[in-house]
């Protein structure tokens, strides 16, 4: 059974922002803390300890700038460094968020990308077969032409322009 705690706006460890969301749920194993710092798009639980199973799967499964870009750090309110990284959003109806490098600049010089969803016609969605459902077909696609890029501080733009806080969609959370 998972149970839902208080969500609350914390300052991030990550730019000191008070626009990190802490959000608190209970397991079978116990109480974890989620962290999404709205402003840099970093994010992080109580389960990323740098020496945790968790961590180290997160490591194998990761996308290569991801791992570059994690930053090992304190909590809000304390306790063992937890390792951070840059979100990837995926939202099938709606599009994708992820960090993109720029390209000839360094490691740390990298954005935020927001593609979006775009309806496919009928006639084309042969081309688009869904893999995890034979027979079926994508009725949307990431629109690759018109990608958007933010400052990597911009995360909560990138989220907007997404449609992340759409009313409806937080209605439908709800």
């Amino acid at each position: 059974m998972i149970k839902q705690g208080q969500d609350k706006l914390v300052n991030s460890p990550v730019c000191d922002s008070d626009a990190c969301y802490e959000s608190e749920f209970t397991t079978q194993d116990g109480v974890v803390k989620t962290w999404l710092c709205m402003t840099s798009g970093y994010t992080s639980n109580t389960t990323m300890t740098l020496d945790s199973e968790g961590l180290k799967q997160t490591m194998e499964l990761t996308a290569e700038l991801i791992k570059a870009l994690r930053l090992d750090l304190v909590p809000p309110g304390g306790g063992e460094k937890l390792a951070w990284f840059p979100t990837t959003i995926t939202m099938p109806e709606k599009g994708m968020i992820f960090p993109e490098p720029i390209k000839g600049a360094g490691k740390d010089e990298w954005m935020w990308t927001v593609v979006k969803a775009i309806p496919i016609p009928e006639e084309e969605q042969e081309k688009y077969p869904d893999p995890t459902n034979p027979g079926t077909f994508y009725k949307k696609r990431m629109d690759m032409k018109n990608i958007k890029r933010y400052d990597k501080l911009c995360f909560m733009d990138a989220a907007e322009d997404l449609g992340m806080f759409d009313r409806n969609l937080v209605e439908d959370a709800n």
